[in-house]
């Protein structure tokens, strides 16, 4: 983990000029393959930027005592790829606000006053295979009052075709991303949607699913229910609210993986579908995993 500090009195209206210095860096190979950071602002004076680079996936970040400002630079691997990215805050992030930087300015992604509902995801793209996010801490000072800006982020590498397409995660699975997504997917399984939710406040769909039959999971536990308003065998599934699900009838596969302790459907053919492209696959030898 590396950490670079500077003293920039109004760091928001020379924040261009970082972005030179950060580039020196990882041009100098000044980078980390860490997920997490955590730190104190104790540490640091009340104008001071501390600059953190990261090259991971997914990760956590853990500021106490927020002051002065964070400048995370993330990066998804070695790979140099562009890629879209998400975080979530945790519930008691207190303490500073999250800004997301843009061509000469910050963009706000979140403040705990923006109306916004605390669990939503705040989302960003990356430009030329990174992004910069910016955690300042609040102007009120509150001495020695512990207050901490903590959340989580996951980056997912993506197309140049898929950068362009604001609805890309919504359209249906070709044959090559069903088999791919099969063997490599956080979960597969069979079911039928009993119940369908739209969460407007959270830009997300709920799926109740009853399963039918679990092809794959690393942790099976995670999937069913650790309520009793949900009865056994059923769980709960997520896809975005601009996909526009509707209700219908049938057994269906569910692909998907978790982002940020949510299990998100990135592919769903009903199960007829799946059960002719698993046939073609193993007639032909695509296969890359056990299909059954």
């Amino acid at each position: 983990m590396i950490i670079l500090r500077t003293f920039l009195p109004w760091w928001h209206i020379i924040s261009a000029m970082i972005i030179i210095l950060v580039d020196v860096c990882d041009s100098a190979g000044m980078s980390s393959d860490s997920c997490d950071w955590y730190g104190s602002g104790l540490l640091q004076e009340e104008r001071e930027v501390q600059s953190v680079y990261l090259r991971c996936g997914q990760g956590r970040i853990q500021w106490q005592y927020p002051r002065g400002a964070l400048r995370l630079v993330l990066r998804h691997g070695f790979s140099g790829r562009d890629f879209f990215g998400c975080l979530r805050t945790d519930a008691q992030f207190s303490g500073a606000n999250i800004y997301v930087e843009g061509h000469r300015k910050l963009h706000s992604l979140f403040t705990k006053t923006d109306g916004k509902h605390p669990e939503l995801f705040r989302c960003f793209t990356s430009y030329l295979g990174k992004v910069a996010l910016y955690v300042e801490a609040e102007q009120t000072s509150k001495g020695l009052h512990k207050e901490v800006a903590s959340f989580s982020y996951d980056l997912q590498l993506a197309s140049p075709h898929s950068l362009r397409d604001e609805f890309q995660e919504c359209r249906p699975c070709t044959e090559d991303e069903l088999l791919q997504k099969f063997c490599t997917s956080d979960f597969a399984i069979q079911g039928t949607v009993d119940t369908l939710r739209h969460q407007n406040d959270l830009q997300r769909s709920e799926l109740e699913v009853r399963i039918t039959r679990i092809y794959r999971k690393n942790d099976t536990s995670q999937l069913m229910p650790k309520s009793n308003q949900l009865e056994p065998n059923h769980t709960i599934l997520y896809r975005p609210l601009k996909c526009g699900t509707q209700a219908a009838t049938g057994s269906f596969l569910f692909l998907g993986r978790w982002i940020l302790g949510i299990p998100v459907i990135q592919c769903a053919p009903r199960i007829t579908e799946w059960q002719k492209v698993r046939r073609k696959a193993i007639l032909h030898g695509k296969h890359q995993c056990q299909l059954d």
